[in-house]
């Protein structure tokens, strides 16, 4: 779920037993799903594991789409953080802070306007540009392999693989989309859904103490 409204997430290390529950629960989905593709062995059951696997690279992508519509925008973006817990890898990227953690099933951008031109509007474009990162996938094997492919039963290894991708996509895209809030020990966050129906909604003082920072 992308974080990018302006208030600043809470910054904490996964704690031991959230290491080990993440390890184990992971360890113990990815062999219940080894001995099932191995017993009776079907090549469509390798999307049970293909599907979990593009997740990770799709939330970066997710990710990315909200970082690189805010610069479109003209806002600068301080950070952007793929999954939560424990830090497994950080660097920079055009001056952007990236940090990779411990359990990718979520993550989110803070983007600052620089000024106050048209805010609402740009809030609007940069909840947007999650969800249209994360429909390309789909859109690109629809074009390559047209819609019968992506929905017809297959033998082949590799189509399942794009099928799986635009399931796991399209997984992505309905939670996202549709309007919600979670409430973390840093306050409210908003799904692009919640966030692109909000931005209309708040007050110029929002955005002008964004823009101090």
């Amino acid at each position: 779920m992308p974080f990018v409204h302006g208030e600043r997430p809470p910054e904490r290390p996964a704690e031991g037993w959230e290491r080990w529950f993440s390890t184990i629960a992971m360890a113990l989905f990815l062999g219940m799903m080894g001995a099932e593709i191995i017993r009776d062995y079907q090549p469509a059951k390798l999307a049970a594991v293909f599907i979990p696997l593009f997740w990770m690279p799709l939330v970066a992508l997710h990710e990315a789409g909200h970082a690189v519509v805010a610069r479109l925008c003209g806002w600068e973006v301080e950070r952007v953080v793929v999954g939560f817990g424990k830090l497994l890898k950080a660097f920079r990227v055009r001056g952007i802070d990236v940090q990779l953690r411990q359990v990718p099933i979520e993550g989110y951008v803070l983007p600052y306007p620089k000024d106050l031109r048209s805010p609402r509007l740009k809030n609007t474009l940069i909840y947007c540009g999650g969800p249209a990162a994360e429909a390309l996938p789909i859109l690109v094997a629809y074009l390559a392999l047209g819609g019968d492919v992506l929905l017809a039963r297959s033998e082949s290894v590799g189509i399942i693989a794009v099928q799986s991708l635009c399931v796991s996509a399209a997984i992505g895209l309905v939670f996202t989309l549709v309007p919600h809030t979670t409430t973390t020990g840093g306050g409210k966050s908003w799904s692009d859904g919640m966030g692109i129906l909000m931005s209309w909604r708040l007050p110029d003082s929002y955005f002008r103490r964004m823009a101090e920072r």
